[in-house]
């Protein structure tokens, strides 16, 4: 054991003569010719005089040595994803209301209806004088009102057909029915009904509707028929 120790010091000794031999940085341990840190046989390393804190290594006094701070990898940024920038849609433009036309109703054809034949009778003792053919104001007044009534009716034809009793002779009696026809025809084409379209005939006594026996049935033979003929537009 003594002689353990002694080989120890004598190591101590001969190392700094080593030791400059080979120059080295830190000189606050005892070194061997190859600069290594000289131990004991406890593993721990000789200082030499020079040792302070600050020249203490990690292998011999690591609670010396200011140990390495551990580099924290900083953690990776939160990367958020960008909202997608919104596309403008252009608003659809607003399209005009149809115009709706309501179909136009057409007019209503006239409907020509078939007019029965229409006719008045003048009685003549009413209307002319005994034996003459001159209209006396009853019977031009009847004449009057069917000839405002003609205006608003579409007619082919107008006939006048004079009668007479059977007094007399043939031939004074057809004279005298055929001169009253054309004194109505006359009335009626002077208050604005076409002269054309009226016929006259005079039947005289051929065409009795009555007895000529009595005096009420010649009062009614002897007449004056206007039959109007034609298409009434309503």
């Amino acid at each position: 054991m003594k002689f353990t120790i002694l080989m120890q010091f004598l190591l101590l000794a001969v190392l700094p003569a080593a030791a400059c031999a080979q120059s080295v940085s830190n000189d606050g341990y005892a070194r061997d010719l190859a600069t290594d840190v000289v131990k004991n046989p406890f593993g721990l390393c000789w200082r030499t005089a020079q040792w302070t804190e600050t020249k203490a290594i990690a292998e011999c006094d690591p609670d010396f040595v200011a140990k390495p701070m551990k580099k924290v990898e900083a953690a990776p940024a939160l990367v958020v994803p960008l909202a997608p920038e919104p596309k403008l849609v252009e608003a659809p433009k607003p399209q005009p209301a149809p115009i709706t036309v309501a179909p136009i109703a057409a007019a209503p054809a006239a409907m020509p209806v078939r007019a029965r034949t229409q006719s008045i009778t003048l009685g003549a003792d009413a209307s002319f004088d005994t034996g003459k053919a001159d209209l006396k104001a009853e019977g031009q007044a009847k004449l009057g009102d069917l000839a405002a009534k003609l205006r608003d009716v579409s007619f082919d034809s107008i006939a006048v057909i004079g009668h007479t009793d059977n007094v007399g002779t043939d031939v004074a009696n057809q004279r005298l029915s055929l001169r009253r026809a054309n004194a109505v025809k006359l009335y009626l084409a002077t208050h604005g009904i076409e002269a054309a379209k009226i016929k006259t005939t005079g039947r005289g006594k051929t065409s009795p509707v009555a007895d000529n026996k009595t005096t009420q049935g010649r009062a009614r033979n002897r007449r004056v028929e206007v039959e109007i003929r034609g298409t009434r537009t309503l």
